[in-house]
């Protein structure tokens, strides 16, 4: 990710907020509750394409796609989880730094498909309320610690947030969004680099979210006729 993308994450965030405390007209296509799943997605330049099987593989392999595992998983609920905050208010997302990158030369890594798969319909949600899932590069970082690091490529280290251990008002929100205490989806943001040595150092995709969501995040699977929950023994929410 480029510094220009989070700058301009943080005015569409702060417009939103305008938007959502003025009133604003439904979107089409808009979820019935929190709980419901979108299948589609209406995408700036690609048209409508379907979320879990086309928009969330190709936004994960662009983002974050040379990550381990663990940090593909976390990336897609994070992407999936600011997809879901952009289409709730505006009803549809770019294909560009101002958003998420759906389009890119990359060549594709087969293990995003199975980390969208693991992790399908799984969105953050705090205080009922759908979180912006924001993440940037930020540094890079070593094992075992994950923090701390001073090489900063992208310039973005400054907006993430880390936040094991916190709860409630304790979080502490990132800069890309409004931050306020009414303002519930604005609960940190995640560091792909950092996600990426986290899971190296053989963290869960779900220890990661909280490193940098806080630990009283709730990772919810939406329902829908496009999701298709894992099975494993291992997962616990």
């Amino acid at each position: 990710m480029r510094c220009s993308r989070m700058q301009l994450r943080l005015a569409l965030v702060l417009i939103g907020a305008t938007i959502c405390a003025c009133g604003r007209s439904r979107p089409m296509g808009q979820r019935v509750s929190l709980g419901s799943a979108y299948c589609q997605a209406a995408v700036g330049g690609a048209g409508v394409v379907d979320v879990e099987s086309n928009y969330l593989p190709k936004v994960v392999n662009c983002e974050n796609g040379r990550a381990g595992f663990e940090a593909l998983k976390a990336q897609a609920v994070a992407a999936r989880s600011y997809l879901y905050y952009r289409l709730d208010r505006d009803g549809t997302i770019g294909d560009s730094p101002r958003d998420q990158v759906y389009s890119c030369t990359r060549p594709m890594n087969p293990l995003v498909y199975r980390a969208v798969r693991e992790t399908s319909g799984q969105v953050l949600i705090y205080s009922r309320t759908q979180v912006a899932g924001f993440y940037v590069a930020g540094a890079l970082q070593k094992p075992p610690a994950c923090t701390l690091g001073k090489r900063d490529p992208t310039a973005t280290e400054g907006y993430v947030t880390y936040n094991r251990g916190k709860r409630g008002d304790k979080v502490t929100k990132t800069r890309l969004g409004w931050i306020h205490p009414d303002n519930h989806a604005n609960r940190g943001c995640m560091s792909q680099n950092g996600a990426s040595c986290l899971a190296k150092a053989g963290w869960s995709y779900l220890d990661i979210l909280r490193f940098y969501y806080g630990m009283d995040i709730e990772i919810v699977q939406v329902q829908g006729q496009c999701i298709k929950p894992y099975r494993s023994e291992t997962a616990a929410f």
